[in-house]
């Protein structure tokens, strides 16, 4: 699993049971893929489908990649 505390809260990145990457922020699911790389483009890319993270494109600079976050293991 990998975690961003983010400003507007957690945000983790781990697998399901289907063996794709989940992306939460709080308790809220806002993703399914393939990778883990792929959900952090998305939070890096402020396209995660959570509006009050995906307005603040141009705001902040969140992780530029998965190797950014912090990994935590399970």
């Amino acid at each position: 699993m990998w975690v961003y505390n983010s400003p507007i809260g957690l945000m983790r990145i781990s697998q399901d049971k289907t063996g794709r990457y989940d992306l939460r922020i709080e308790d809220t699911v806002y993703g399914s893929y393939l990778s883990a790389v792929a959900a952090a483009d998305d939070v890096q890319s402020f396209v995660t489908g959570c509006y009050e993270w995906d307005m603040l494109d141009g705001t902040l600079y969140p992780p530029s990649d998965l190797s950014e976050w912090e990994q935590i293991l399970e």
